[in-house]
C-alpha cells in the first residue's frame, strides 16, 4: 500500500479492505494486523512471521532471513532489500551504495515502530513505490522485532528481564548479542536507526545520536544539523512533529534533557563502531498516527541517504579511518569519565503541561542537555596487553569482534600500569556487584617480561574505540567494570613492597613485537 499522508480512520480500513478482496490476487495489498484491526491490536509474533513471508513471496527486491533467536527459541527475523539483489555484506559494500540498517522493538513493551517499520516492508518490497525506487540507490536491512520474548510479555527486558537496550558492550542475551554481531558487525552499515517509545508531547516523534566524547563527532553533528533537519521537514510536510529526544526537565522548561550517554545504549554503540546510529522514540498517542508518523520518518532517514550518498561516505569512512590512525600513532585521549552539559547553541521548541486531555502549550527557547562534558581522560597507548589468565575479560572482547593478537615468545616490554588504590561495589543493571576502582592519577613505567601466550589488543584497528572503552578500568563500561577481571584483581591495603597494579597493561608507543592473529 502507497503511503498515504492522510489518518485512514476505521471505516476506510474496512471500506478498504473490501475493496482488496473484489480485486485480483495479483494486485491486492498486504495489510498488517495491526492495520486490519483498525489499528487496535499490535500484529502477533505469528501474523508478524507470516506477513514478512508473504510479502517475500511477492516481491524480486526482497529476501527475508533470521539473524538468529531469542531466549525461548523465537527466530529473530529481518529482510534485505536491493537492486539488484544481493545477500551476503560484501555484495553491498561492492554496490558503493549507502547500507541502512533499521531495527525495532528492543523493548518488548514497545511496539508502535515496530509496526511502521512493517509498513516500511511493504512499501520496500512493493514495486513502483517511492521507497522501492529509493532500493536503485541504497541497500536497506529492516528488523522489526528484536525482543520477541519480551514483546510476548510486554515487559521492557527480554525473558531473563534483562533491558537489552544496556547491553550493547557487555553482550550477555542472546538477543543483543545476535543482533551486534549479525547485524552491526557482519554487514557495517553507514547509518542504523533503533526505533523504540517514548518522548514528549505535543511531538509525533523524538530523535537523538550519540551522546558520548569518544566517538568521532562528526557522527554527532551530522544528525544534529543535516539528517535531524532533514526528518523534521518531511514530517511537517505530512502534518506530523518531530524533536530531540526526550523532554523539558521538570526543574526547568528551558531545559530540554536527552537520553543516556553510556555506550551499553545503542544509539552510542553505533557511533563507537564508526557507524551513524540515530534513536527513534514516539511519545504517547494514537496509534494510527504514531505508526504513519514513524513510517515518514524512516523514509526521511532513507531518502536522505540517497540525497546526501557522498556526505554520508565521507562522515562514516572518515570516522573509521581515524580510529585506525589515532590508535596507530597512539595519540590523543581516552575519556574515561563524562557528563552532561548543556549544547553551546539554542533551540525552540513547545513545552505541555498539565493533563493530556487539557494540556497547555508554551513555546520555550531554551538549550538540550545533551553535550558530552570530559571529566576525565586517559592517554591512547598503541596496545593493550593482557596476561593470558584474563580469559573472561578476553571473551569480551571477542564477543565485540576486536583483533586480538597472541605473543609468540617471551618478550621484555616497557608498559605503563595503573595503581589500584581502592574498589568499590556496586548493583547496576543484572550485575548486583560491578565493580569501581579508584586508580592512582600517575602510572608506574615499568620493564616487564611477558609469557609467550600474552594477548596484545592494537587500538588502531576499526573496533579500537570499543577495546579501549573496555580496557580502560575508568570506564562505565571496561571488562573490570563487568566483573571479567574480579578473578586476577589484585587485593587493595595490607601488602607490603611494590603497590597493586590493575592486570590491564599499556603499551604507550608503536612497537614491533613477534605475535599471531587470535583466530576465534
Amino acid at each position: 500500500m502507497t503511503r498515504s499522508r492522510r489518518h485512514l480512520s476505521v471505516w476506510f480500513i474496512a471500506l478498504f479492505v473490501f475493496v482488496l478482496l473484489a480485486t485480483p490476487a495479483t494486485s491486492q495489498v498486504l495489510l498488517t494486523a495491526h492495520e486490519e484491526s483498525g489499528f487496535e491490536e499490535y500484529t502477533s509474533y505469528e501474523d508478524l512471521m507470516a506477513f514478512l513471508q508473504e510479502v517475500q513471496a511477492t516481491s524480486p527486491d526482497m529476501l527475508l532471513s533470521s539473524f538468529g533467536e531469542s531466549m525461548e527459541g523465537r527466530v529473530q527475523p529481518y529482510a534485505i532489500f536491493s537492486k539488484p539483489l544481493i545477500s551476503q555484506p560484501w555484495e553491498a559494500w561492492a554496490t558503493g551504495k549507502p547500507i541502512v540498517l533499521i531495527y525495532c522493538n528492543v523493548h518488548g513493551g514497545e511496539k508502535t515502530l515496530r509496526e511502521s517499520s512493517l509498513l516500511l516492508i511493504r512499501e520496500l518490497a512493493t514495486p513502483g513505490t517511492e521507497a522501492n525506487k529509493l532500493l536503485e540507490d541504497l541497500v536497506v536491512l529492516v528488523a522489526p522485532s528484536v525482543n520477541l520474548d519480551g514483546f510476548e510479555r510486554s515487559t521492557r527486558g527480554n525473558a531473563r528481564g534483562v533491558d537489552l537496550n544496556r547491553d550493547y558492550m557487555k553482550l550477555e542475551t542472546p538477543e543483543t548479542k545476535n543482533l551486534v554481531q549479525n547485524l552491526l558487525h557482519r554487514w557495517r552499515p553507514h547509518i542504523s536507526v533503533d526505533g523504540h517509545n517514548g518522548g514528549s508531547f505535543p511531538y509525533n516523534l523524538t530523535y537523538q545520536a550519540n551522546s558520548h566524547a569518544t566517538p568521532d563527532p562528526r557522527i554527532t553533528d551530522l544528525c544534529d544539523f543535516e539528517i535531524f533537519p532533514f526528518i523534521d521537514r518531511k514530517n511537517e510536510e505530512a502534518g506530523f512533529r518531530t524533536f530531540w529526544y526526550s523532554g523539558a526537565t521538570r526543574q526547568d522548561s528551558t531545559v530540554w534533557t536527552g537520553g543516556g550517554f553510556d555506550p551499553r545504549i545503542s544509539r552510542n554503540y553505533a557511533a563507537f563502531i564508526n557507524n551513524v546510529g540515530i534513536l527513534f522514540e514516539t511519545p504517547r498517542q494514537d496509534r494510527q498516527t504514531g505508526a504513519q508518523s514513524g513510517l515518514v520518518s524512516f523514509m526521511a532517514v532513507l531518502q536522505y541517504a540517497v540525497e546526501n550518498e557522498d556526505r554520508v561516505f565521507e562522515v562514516v569512512n572518515g570516522a573509521r579511518f581515524e580510529t585506525i590512525r589515532l590508535g596507530e600513532n597512539a595519540e590523543g585521549m581516552i575519556p574515561v569519565q563524562v557528563e552532561y552539559g548543556l549544547e553551546d547553541w539554542e533551540v525552540e521548541y513547545d513545552h505541555a503541561s498539565g493533563s493530556r486531555d487539557n494540556p497547555t502549550i508554551v513555546p520555550v527557547t531554551g538549550r538540550l542537555l545533551k553535550k558530552s562534558v570530559v571529566l576525565k581522560e586517559r592517554k591512547r597507548p598503541y596496545a593493550y596487553i593482557l596476561e593470558p589468565r584474563a580469559i573472561n575479560a578476553l571473551e569480551m572482547l571477542k564477543n565485540q569482534n576486536v583483533l586480538i593478537e597472541v605473543l609468540q615468545e617471551d618478550t621484555e616490554i616497557e608498559i605503563d600500569a595503573y595503581v589500584l588504590e581502592g574498589i568499590e561495589h556496586n548493583a547496576e543493571y543484572d550485575h548486583p556487584a560491578a565493580v569501581t576502582v579508584q586508580l592512582a592519577d600517575d602510572p608506574v613505567t615499568q620493564a616487564r617480561t611477558f609469557p609467550k601466550g600474552t594477548f596484545i589488543i592494537r587500538t588502531g584497528q576499526i573496533m579500537g574505540r570499543v577495546a579501549a572503552h573496555l580496557l580502560e578500568p575508568e570506564t562505565n563500561d571496561s571488562v573490570v567494570r563487568w566483573n571479567a577481571m574480579d578473578a586476577i584483581l589484585p587485593r587493595v591495603g595490607g601488602q607490603r613492597g611494590d603497590p597493586p597494579l590493575v592486570p590491564i597493561f599499556k603499551l604507550m608507543t608503536p612497537t614491533t613485537l613477534p605475535t599471531r592473529v587470535l583466530v576465534y
